[in-house]
């Protein structure tokens, strides 16, 4: 039971993020990237926190929003190869949901702030 809980918090939180990163990935603007950090901060370091620490998984994530980044920033100043930083933007979109995928569900609470400040640092 408490692992569907856990598959289902993992979706819902996927979910929330997933139309800011189609827009990105669309060509979306630094509005764009505003969002998405705010629901990585939101939602991601909060269901991170359900897991066990994961340096791999931190750093995944660290990887959606820098690549989701270098998007905004290509998409500002027109600069290319936006098809590679797309693709790149991808692949980290896939490595993330596969490390949340295999991370081990943490068997006692705890807070999550340390990984708040962390997330960001590789953009």
């Amino acid at each position: 039971m408490a692992e569907k809980t856990l598959d289902e918090a993992i979706h819902e939180k996927l979910n929330l993020i997933a139309p800011t990163l189609k827009a990105i990935q669309s060509g979306g603007e630094q509005a764009y990237l505003g969002d998405l950090q705010t629901l990585l901060g939101k939602n991601l370091a909060s269901l991170l926190a359900l897991f066990e620490r994961d340096p791999g998984l931190d750093a995944a994530t660290a990887d959606v929003y820098a690549a989701a980044a270098a998007i905004v920033q290509d998409a500002t100043a027109a600069t290319q190869p936006y098809a590679r930083k797309r693709r790149l933007l991808q692949e980290a979109q896939a490595r993330f949901e596969e490390r949340i995928a295999l991370a081990r569900p943490r068997e006692r609470r705890s807070s999550a702030s340390w990984r708040q400040s962390e997330l960001f640092r590789a953009a």
